[in-house]
Order: structure tokens, then sequence, then C-alpha cells
């Protein structure tokens, strides 16, 4: 009796890694990550758009706050600091006697001009005022000014519309000064 041996392994065959069952599971599962990652920078941007909103609504309060009522305070502020400068730069040795005058000037009475071209004590001051109350008041103030011999209106006339930078009343004194109050170092 002879009995056949088959040495040799049946062939295996090699199956293809993807299936068309693998292949559509993996398509179902990108399509759910791209549809999950899709979503998130969905929820991002709407949420940013939301905070933008809220920053740009803040934003604007602020400035119309600051347009409003602060920002004409510094503007005023500012216009009085660049007035003091130049008087100061244009007569470098009034600074002490500018610091004495200073706590006679009502805070609503604006300096636009200080001049002693007279040089015999005789110092011209022009400015503005909100009313003709406020320059009386400014009048009897520097009255009493320990340096002053006599005080004198010269001007008072209401701002027309071409004096745009000015509102109330333009007005200039003439402050005459005691000997010796005012003289340069």
């Amino acid at each position: 009796m002879v009995t056949n041996i088959n040495l040799v392994g049946p062939e295996t065959e090699k199956k293809p890694i993807l299936t068309g069952k693998t292949t559509l599971v993996l398509s179902v599962l990108l399509v759910a990550v791209a549809t999950v990652v899709c979503g998130f920078f969905y929820y991002l941007k709407t949420k940013y758009t939301a905070e933008n909103q809220k920053t740009l609504l803040e934003i604007k309060q602020k400035n119309d706050s600051i347009v409003k009522s602060n920002y004409v305070d510094l503007a005023d502020f500012q216009e009085r600091i660049d007035l003091l400068d130049k008087i100061i730069t244009d007569h470098p040795y009034w600074d002490s006697f500018l610091a004495d005058l200073s706590q006679f000037v009502l805070p609503e009475a604006k300096l636009t001009y200080l001049s002693n071209k007279g040089g015999k004590g005789a110092l011209e001051i022009k400015g503005t005022a909100p009313n003709f109350d406020v320059v009386s008041r400014e009048l009897i103030l520097l009255k009493q000014f320990p340096g002053a011999d006599s005080v004198e209106l010269k001007r008072v006339s209401e701002a027309t519309s071409a004096d745009v930078s000015q509102t109330g009343m333009i007005f200039e004194i003439q402050l005459n000064l005691k000997e010796g109050s005012f003289a340069k170092e």
C-alpha cells in the first residue's frame, strides 16, 4: 500500500487588508471625527464672536464716557497748561510771581494773555469767563492780591461766533502792581 503524503502545506491564500466592511467602518469614523472637529471650531468661533461683541460694546461705552465729560475737562486743563507754558517760556522770571498770582484766579476764569509790556508795574490780563458774575468775582479777588496797587476793568464783552474756542464773556483787566512786587531777577 502506498500512501500519498503531501509534504507541502496547502497554499495560504492572502486576504486583502481592507475589505469593504473595514473601509466602510473607517470612512464612517473619519466622517465622525471630521464632524466633531468642525463642530468644535464652530463652537470656538461663536464663543469668540460673542466675546468680541461684548468687548467692542465696552470699548464703545468707555469712548462715549471719555468724549462726553472727561474729555472736555481734560482738554480745558491741557489748554490751561499750554497757555501757562507759553507765558513762562516768554517770561522766565515770572514763575514765582505766577505762583503767587494763581491763588487769586478763579477756576472758572481762564486767562488767555498776561503781559507786562509797559514795564511800569502795569500787568495786562486777558481771559474768558462763563458769565459776568465770574468776571466781577475775579475783579474782587484780584483786589485782594498783596502785590496789587489797583485793579481796573478795561473791557468786557460777550464772545461772538467768530471766537469759536471761547464761550461766555471775554475780559481785559489792568492790574497795577506795587513797586517792587514784580521785578526781573
